[in-house]
């Protein structure tokens, strides 16, 4: 029995050492057909990055798409203030190209596509600007519309015409009085708050009972613009 073991044993150690010879054979042609495989591919990828580096043919642009012309925010047609900032949106990281008063000036849209030009100065009466917008591939939107705003700080003309200030009405025949003026066009009149229609060419008029005694009017004029101007209207009644 212990004849048969040694002799098993001695098959098994040969076995072993068999299999450890054909590990280390296919270790070693691994790494001979790596290293003569390997050097020319890395030498052939070298060579291309060098040849790309060493090129003078300009990287070919596929973008050809322009963006769409930027969006304004609402800005009013008329002020009194004589700066103004104007926002809108975008496609995000183009440049937005402001012509505004024939100055041009330009900013770089935020990731969310949203702009702002601050701080703009206007000029007396129409102010004229529009805006393009262009992507980084060097796309030009088409140009906005032309827009206006209106800059105007000076208050409205306003003449009360009839009746004169300190008038004096008797008797129930007068207490029924019409209140006369002009402005000018596009103004708003309020007399005592109370909004009086006004025609194409400034004038208003507007009809009231009066009360016993003194009765004043406030005549307010307001144009598009915010500027206003009031005078005030005293008249008397007696029955």
């Amino acid at each position: 029995m212990a004849r048969n073991y040694s002799r098993l044993a001695s098959v098994e150690e040969r076995r072993n050492l068999r299999r450890a010879i054909t590990y280390i054979v296919l270790a070693i042609s691994g790494l001979v057909l790596l290293f003569f495989l390997g050097i020319p591919v890395i030498g052939r990828f070298t060579a291309f990055v060098s040849d790309l580096g060493k090129s003078n043919k300009p990287i070919t642009n596929t973008d050809k798409t322009p963006p769409a012309p930027p969006r304004f925010n609402t800005f009013p047609d008329f002020t009194n203030q004589n700066q103004i900032s104007l926002a809108g949106t975008t496609e995000s990281g183009t440049t937005i190209k402001l012509t505004f008063n024939r100055n041009v000036i330009d900013t770089l849209a935020d990731k969310d596509g949203t702009f702002t030009f601050s701080n703009l100065t206007l000029n007396d009466g129409y102010n004229i600007f529009f805006a393009t917008s262009t992507d980084a591939a060097g796309n030009n939107s088409q140009q906005t519309q032309e827009y206006k705003i209106v800059f105007d700080n000076k208050p409205p003309d306003l003449t009360i015409e009839s009746p004169g200030d300190g008038s004096t009405f008797f008797g129930s025949k007068q207490r029924q009085i019409t209140i006369q003026g002009i402005s000018e066009s596009g103004v708003q009149i309020t007399i005592n708050d109370r909004v009086v229609v006004v025609d194409d060419n400034g004038k208003f008029q507007y009809t009231l009972t009066l009360n016993e005694g003194e009765n004043k009017f406030t005549i307010k004029a307001t144009d598009q613009a915010g500027n206003s101007i009031e005078k005030d209207l005293m008249l008397s009644f007696s029955p």
